[in-house]
């Protein structure tokens, strides 16, 4: 999820929101200003609900973004880094980088969030009685204080990615030491929880809540997908265990660029069953890479004419890399990279070779192959 504005630092962390924020800021100032407020504070005019009812939703995303910063602050105490903060549709994400050191460290970063919200909430429903539940201000900070509740609580539920999610894996891996197996029994508890709630909003959509039925279901859609693709990280790092840069890599010889389309389709695309190829240029230092689904949208006559350097994909973001280093720490950074190449591989100052989603993934089942032979024989 990126950010669509940037609104600044604070602490030193960027915080930033996408643009689905403006539609639940939308959502929850229209159903302050015309139900929520008008039902609990009456004789108030329509200008003093829409404010109100602004101002409801401008706090509620203050204090989400609270509820995130504790998580960022508290990840970068214990050393990983904060990428920055952004607000979306379905609440905040901090983007923290780096693996946290212990369990325990993963239920500090994990449980404050839940901790600020729940203390927000005492607090607004606590400073509503004292106000007057009967004011417009009292019924705000008492709406504030409930919500925040309501999230802390949900939050708290045991599943991935939720906190409390975190919290269960930072549980499971206390007791087992096992860290993928907490990560899977976390994942299959938020995909659990999220089917449950997908099934929740069928059957209010059935009795007629075709708004809420669907907002209920699409949050429990958002926990299974985001749970799931959990699961696929934690296995792909399982899989990368003890393997290094060289055993990802697929060996590759530089081709120049200046060819045109055609001729370099004959000459180095037929013969091989590379996907991808590593290009040069006159002075023999790398210039981009192309793939075969690039070279496909090249039109008949602009293959006879264009040279390949033209479709191109430029290797200014790709991470130059050693063969000897371990394939973990590298792949995970890139998880997030929409690039098919993820690393450049270079050995005494020439390119040798590059990593790519597919080889590792042909180097994870080529390992898993070799640990079951292993297994047998043994």
């Amino acid at each position: 999820m990126r950010s669509t504005f940037t609104l600044g630092r604070i602490g030193g962390v960027k915080v930033g929101i996408n643009w689905t924020v403006l539609v639940i800021a939308g959502l929850i100032t229209l159903s302050l200003a015309g139900g929520i407020l008008p039902a609990t504070v009456e004789g108030r005019s329509e200008v003093e609900y829409l404010v109100g009812g602004i101002i409801g939703a401008l706090g509620l995303l203050v204090s989400i973004l609270a509820h995130e910063l504790g998580h960022a602050l508290m990840g970068r105490r214990h050393g990983l880094k904060v990428d920055s903060i952004t607000l979306w549709l379905f609440g905040g994400l901090a983007q923290l980088e780096g693996e946290l050191p212990s369990a325990r460290v993963e239920a500090k970063v994990a449980g404050i969030g839940p901790a600020i919200s729940l203390f927000v909430g005492v607090v607004g429903i606590g400073a509503a009685f004292l106000i007057g539940t009967t004011t417009l201000t009292g019924a705000l900070v008492g709406w504030l204080g409930l919500v925040n509740l309501v999230l802390a609580i949900f939050n708290l539920l045991p599943g991935a990615p939720l906190d409390g999610g975190r919290l269960l894996h930072a549980f499971i891996w206390g007791r087992t030491g096992d860290r993928h197996r907490a990560t899977r029994s976390a994942s299959n508890a938020g995909r659990f929880i999220g089917f449950g709630l997908i099934g929740i909003g069928l059957l209010e959509f059935l009795l007629g809540s075709v708004v809420g039925g669907m907002w209920t279901a699409t949050i429990g859609w958002v926990l299974v997908t985001a749970a799931s693709a959990e699961a696929r990280h934690s296995a792909t790092e399982s899989g990368l265990d003890g393997l290094t840069v060289h055993q990802l890599m697929e060996p590759m010889t530089s081709v120049p660029d200046w060819l045109v389309v055609e001729e370099f389709v004959l000459r180095y695309v037929v013969p091989s069953r590379q996907t991808v190829f590593l290009l040069t240029g006159f002075d023999g230092r790398p210039s981009g890479y192309v793939t075969l689904k690039d070279l496909s949208k090249v039109g008949q006559d602009d293959r006879l004419i264009q040279p390949v350097r033209r479709y191109a994909r430029s290797l200014a973001d790709v991470p130059v890399v050693s063969p000897t280093e371990p394939a973990k720490g590298i792949v995970s950074a890139r998880q997030a990279v929409v690039s098919p190449v993820l690393a450049l591989v270079v050995e005494g100052g020439d390119p040798v070779g590059i990593i790519t989603r597919r080889g590792v993934s042909a180097a994870i089942e080529r390992a898993r192959l070799m640990e079951d032979i292993r297994r047998n024989r043994g």
